[in-house]
């Protein structure tokens, strides 16, 4: 008899061990859907972040390249008229 009361409390332990396990695994599948979608979110930003970036590089580049242009045109007029 003494056997089966063993038994029978390792079994109850069991269970009880399972249903924590099983809140404990809801938990972190809610906490994991939440960091997906903050993960998502961050990965968005991101993307939108770094194009902002480019066009602005793209707009710094040509900025760049007009004013080495206008400078070689200055250089090549003065030139011209230092040679006349």
């Amino acid at each position: 008899m003494e056997i089966l009361g063993n038994l029978e409390q390792k079994i109850k332990h069991l269970v009880s061990l399972v249903k924590e396990l099983r809140v404990e695994k809801e938990r972190l599948e809610v906490d994991n859907l939440a960091l997906k979608e903050r993960s998502s979110q961050l990965v968005k930003a991101l993307s939108e972040k770094e194009e902002t970036l480019h066009k602005e590089w793209d707009q710094e580049k040509a900025c760049a390249r007009k004013a080495v242009d206008e400078l070689i045109s200055n250089i090549d007029s003065l030139i011209e008229s230092g040679s006349r």
